[in-house]
């Protein structure tokens, strides 16, 4: 327990059984573990110290843990490089409207996919200026969680949620001329003022 509470320590009272593995902890021991109630399981091979709180990101923050699951969270570079937290988990995350973050969504400059229907994996190398940190994990920047939604076809009043208030945080100035190049898109005529649409709620 005590290797394994210094590997949660950092990872928000989480870590994944390679990690475990990796400090000579075999999964014999942590099924023994858990039987015992000294950690619980969270995710497909993502554990939580049964002495640490539970937290409101915590299956967004093991999803993101399992993406690159040998790795500690302190030695990833906490960037565009890696999986990124995006469209409603994104948004979830940021504290931006309505939306659940379910399906947990991630866009990954390599290819990913999970059995599991409650994660999605996006392929795409984000710029670097698309990325900021939320909870201890890289997400989209409110501006690009907007612009993703409609890219994704979300519901366009889920979106206007998101809208709202991420302009009442100050988060997404000048996103007029971005979000009318979309209209069209969103099943719009040509020239329609998305962003005023959007606006009116």
């Amino acid at each position: 327990m005590n290797i394994i509470n210094d590997i949660s320590s950092s990872q928000k009272g989480l870590f994944t059984s390679a990690q475990a593995t990796s400090l000579g902890i075999d999964r014999m021991a942590l099924s023994r573990l858990a039987s015992h109630g000294q950690i619980e399981p969270v995710a497909w091979g993502v554990f939580r110290a049964a002495a640490a709180p539970s937290i409101r990101e915590e299956d967004v923050y093991a999803a993101w843990l399992a993406t690159n699951p040998a790795t500690p969270a302190h030695l990833r570079p906490f960037d565009e490089s890696g999986c990124v937290a995006s469209l409603g988990t994104a948004a979830w995350l940021h504290g931006l409207g309505e939306l659940k973050p379910e399906p947990i969504t991630f866009s990954c400059p390599k290819r990913k996919q999970s059995r599991n229907p409650s994660l999605r994996f996006l392929r795409r190398q984000l710029p670097k200026e698309d990325v900021c940190m939320v909870a201890g994990m890289p997400t989209t920047t409110p501006r690009r969680t907007i612009l993703d939604l409609l890219d994704h076809g979300e519901d366009l009043s889920l979106v206007t949620s998101v809208l709202r208030d991420a302009e009442l945080a100050d988060f997404a100035m000048n996103l007029g001329d971005e979000v009318n190049s979309r209209a069209a898109k969103c099943g719009f005529g040509k020239g329609f003022d998305l962003y005023a649409y959007l606006k009116r709620g």
